[in-house]
């Protein structure tokens, strides 16, 4: 009986790149690592006793990596679909026949026709991870809004902060502290 391992071969495997936005998702799930040891070592070494603005600091650094985490979830694998059907003759953008959004809801495909003037702007918001609630905001409203405190399918306010900043990871948006609304009860 030989207990020897065989080594595979690597020589037909091919390493993919990480894409922008998984590396983007690497580098906040690292922060937001790093942030959860500052936090605990804070902690430790302050015998339970940090300031109140300092805990509300670090609660708001940390509500928004999770925040920011969930919408590069949602960009890379986005919450539906947009189906497009073009005129047969002419296979351009301005000739699109009809526009489908297409998501899955309690395990059955949804469809819903959409205006094909909006199919830059879907596409945008789908590959910046707006929510289905944002996505059907937009469809009513023909734009993409914002807001600085939770409103009905708004986009918060603070993400377009952070797309402005070209995704910053070490921005903080001036309005999410606003938007988050963190009380510290201890």
């Amino acid at each position: 009986m030989d207990t020897k391992t065989r080594r595979q071969p690597t020589h037909n495997l091919v390493r993919r790149q990480a894409t922008p936005k998984e590396r983007e998702l690497i580098h906040l799930l690292a922060n937001l690592g790093c942030s959860q040891a500052k936090y605990g070592l804070k902690h430790a070494t302050s015998k339970g006793v940090i300031s109140p603005e300092e805990r509300l600091r670090l609660a708001e650094w940390h509500f928004l990596r999770l925040q920011q985490i969930r919408r590069i979830e949602r960009s890379l694998a986005p919450v539906a679909t947009l189906k497009r059907v073009y005129f047969k003759t002419n296979l351009g953008p301005r000739d699109l026949k009809s526009l489908k959004l297409v998501w899955v809801e309690d395990d059955k495909t949804r469809v819903k026709r959409v205006p094909p003037e909006l199919d830059e702007i879907l596409s945008d918001a789908l590959d910046k991870g707006d929510t289905l609630k944002q996505i059907f905001y937009i469809v009513e409203n023909k734009a993409r809004l914002f807001a600085s405190t939770p409103d009905g399918g708004k986009i918060p306010l603070w993400v377009k902060e952070w797309e402005d900043s070209g995704y910053e990871v070490n921005f903080f948006p001036p309005s999410f502290a606003k938007w988050a609304n963190i009380v510290d009860l201890s």
